[in-house]
């Protein structure tokens, strides 16, 4: 009798008048979008069942499922590595007549491997598995490390579910990419600076697989005087170089600089839009989509990263900035440094817009713009032209940066909301 008197009170509450529209608001935009977010878990769902219900064989799995696109590169490419035809790696036309012969004709010619040789230690997690079971092996294995150390930094289990829910995991997870485990090692780091400098030096080193997801690492180290973490940082990255030479031998080094960093520019210049350049959340993208030069997108994108790493340094020269608020401005403005990052690279951002609600205990409209705009991103920027990405980073560093002094800042304004109709008051 008790609970169904409960329901029966929150019912009443939910259609009373009095309830704030403020606080209403974000939570019916919410429902207003869900139809475009649950396209992700649908499409992650319906792939993961094509690949449960195949035959096991490798070739053609491109035509049968939409899923692994990217894992594809990176499959390859470990297989590639064990072979010792380590120089097919970053030859473009060697490279994609290998997935050819080994997978399927008709593969997207953009799917190039154009990561570091570092990130190829990666790829031998699943050198020795077919396809269909190495992206089983590589996704459990990517998740559970980037859970692990969002719980080393004690993010809580409803920060980290949501952030899972979020579209910016669903597709990263759909197409096989590093943005999740990044995104993790990443928060980690940095939460780490004060207390583990050393720690936090070679988780943030450890990125030298994607180094754009942890450009303003040593801003932060640098900023907080943790020069202890700087060189573990610089000793992480020499030993991960190390071993991919003696692994793959000294030639893959002058292959990636001639022909990876070559194939990378190209895919980056290429004219806007393509059918990667619409996930893309970068200000060169930005200004593309908008009509510049390729000339003026880098003088833009050059004044974006100086002014992010200046804006890293003045919050992380703040001794008592509230720990969470500071790491979601890093996360943030580490994607307006680079030029190459996608919406699969928002993971880290979506789990911080995530954990500074669960601190405020509010949630806004911005903060759902925030969380579910991987999915808008695309249509936006194909149906209007524009890549509006940046715009949105911007938004969350300038939310994070508002919050250094600390969350409790915004009881006042909480309270306020409650005393005005929220149906929470009474709880």
């Amino acid at each position: 009798m008790k609970r169904i008197e409960k329901v029966e009170s929150f019912s009443s509450l939910l259609f009373k008048n009095n309830i704030s529209f403020r606080f209403a608001m974000p939570w019916i935009i919410f429902a207003g979008l869900s139809p475009l977010w649950l396209l992700y878990p649908f499409y992650l769902i319906r792939s993961l069942l094509k690949i449960f219900l195949s035959s096991g064989d490798s070739y053609n799995i491109y035509e049968k499922s939409g899923v692994g696109t990217d894992f594809f590169m990176f499959w390859s490419a470990g297989h590639i590595a064990i072979t010792h035809y380590v120089r097919h790696i970053y030859d473009k036309n060697l490279f994609s007549a290998w997935q050819s012969f080994h997978l399927a004709k008709g593969i997207p010619a953009y799917l190039q491997y154009i990561y570091p040789p570092p990130s190829i230690l990666l790829s031998l997690i699943v050198a020795y598995f077919n396809l269909m079971s190495g992206f089983l092996v590589w996704t459990f294995v990517l998740v559970a490390t980037g859970l692990v150390l969002l719980r080393l930094c004690r993010a809580p289990w409803a920060v980290i579910t949501l952030g899972l829910a979020g579209p910016a995991f669903m597709f990263n997870i759909t197409i096989g990419q590093l943005g999740f485990v990044t995104g993790a090692i990443a928060i980690a780091g940095l939460f780490a600076i004060d207390e583990h400098p050393c720690s936090a030096g070679a988780l943030l080193g450890g990125l030298v697989v994607k180094p754009q997801a942890g450009l303003l690492g040593p801003v932060a180290l640098l900023a907080r005087g943790r020069y202890g973490g700087l060189v573990v940082g610089a000793i992480v990255v020499a030993c991960l170089c190390a071993t991919i030479t003696v692994i793959c031998g000294w030639v893959i080094w002058p292959s990636y600089f001639h022909n990876g960093i070559e194939t990378a520019d190209k895919i980056l210049i290429a004219p806007f839009p393509t059918i990667y350049e619409e996930k893309g959340i970068s200000i060169f993208w930005m200004l593309r989509s908008f009509g510049a030069s390729v000339q003026i997108a880098e003088i833009a994108q050059v004044l974006s990263a100086i002014g992010s790493a200046i804006w890293c340094w003045a919050a992380w020269r703040r001794q008592n900035a509230h720990r969470i608020a500071l790491v979601a401005l890093t996360v943030a403005l580490t994607l307006l440094v680079t030029p190459y990052a996608f919406t699969t690279d928002m993971c880290g951002f979506s789990i911080m817009v995530v954990w500074l609600v669960w601190e405020r205990r509010r949630l806004e409209v911005m903060d759902v713009l925030m969380w579910v705009w991987p999915a808008l991103c695309p249509l936006i920027s194909t149906q209007l032209h524009m890549e509006l990405t940046p715009c949105i980073l911007l938004l969350g560093a300038i939310r994070a940066w508002q919050q250094l002094g600390g969350v409790s800042m915004l009881a006042g304004a909480n309270n306020q909301l409650l005393e005005k109709g929220s149906p929470l008051r009474n709880s």
